[in-house]
């Protein structure tokens, strides 16, 4: 997929028409279409997510990291995001024109001029600066579509039982990556867990996400998309990859 570990969309998909073949199985395809479709309606969200991802340690291999993260959106230009993981614990705000960045490891902050809504500023600042948002393309409006793309075969697997919620499987592989991604079976069809087996040289890395606490339009006050830096923080600039 485009990036598949990025992080938030607020605009319904569209896919084409799909016909029922060997490699592409009609039924994923049109729960990944509905699950798009109710996330894109959303005015607002807020969840949590636990992921894990491997690193490679030079002497250990593959190592696994986990990560925790709340997230509050409100489209199509409000973002607060929170992240705590083994090394940094830190925090985006997002008001519709700049993004600021606080850790609250190291006590320094950062801002980053932006545009003025969520997807394009999360693209900028991937691209740009290499800060990630996890999970993002199960919010982005061509969700479907670069699955589809990114694989030779995406297949509907039924329902499971995952931890007393009971969940449609689906299953998609590629040249470059394999991805499982369960959504929940019932009214919102939201994701409740993704796993992405992705080759990176002489290692297959693997990224899984598990997200609870989803709430559907709730009332968020604008004022936890403003950040003012303690006076203690130090200020840091913020620069662009090469």
């Amino acid at each position: 997929m485009k990036k598949l570990l990025f992080f938030l969309g607020v605009i319904a998909a569209t896919t084409p028409t799909i016909a029922q073949t060997d490699s592409v199985d009609v039924q994923a395809v049109v729960l990944l279409d509905r699950m798009s479709d109710i996330i894109g309606e959303m005015a607002s969200c807020s969840f949590g997510l636990q992921t894990s991802v491997d690193k490679v340690h030079p002497t250990l291999g593959l190592v696994k990291e986990y990560s925790t993260h709340q997230v509050h959106a409100v489209g199509p230009d409000k973002l607060h995001v929170q992240t705590k993981s083994p090394s940094n614990s830190y925090a985006y705000w997002y008001n519709g024109d700049i993004l600021m960045y606080y850790s609250l490891t190291y006590n320094h902050y950062g801002f980053i001029e932006t545009p003025e809504n969520i997807n394009e500023t999360i693209e900028f600042v991937n691209d740009g600066f290499g800060l990630e948002f996890p999970a993002a393309d199960f919010f982005y409006p061509t969700f479907t579509d670069d699955l589809l793309e990114h694989s030779d075969y995406v297949k509907y697997l039924g329902l499971v039982n995952i931890d007393g919620v009971e969940c449609h499987h689906i299953a998609a592989k590629g040249p470059e990556q394999s991805v499982q991604l369960w959504l929940s079976n019932d009214t919102f069809m939201l994701p409740v867990r993704y796993v992405i087996i992705h080759k990176s040289g002489d290692h297959f890395i693997h990224f899984e996400g598990v997200f609870n606490d989803w709430k559907v339009n709730p009332d968020l006050p604008n004022a936890i998309f403003d950040f003012t830096a303690p006076q203690s923080a130090r200020r840091i600039s913020l620069v662009p990859k090469k």
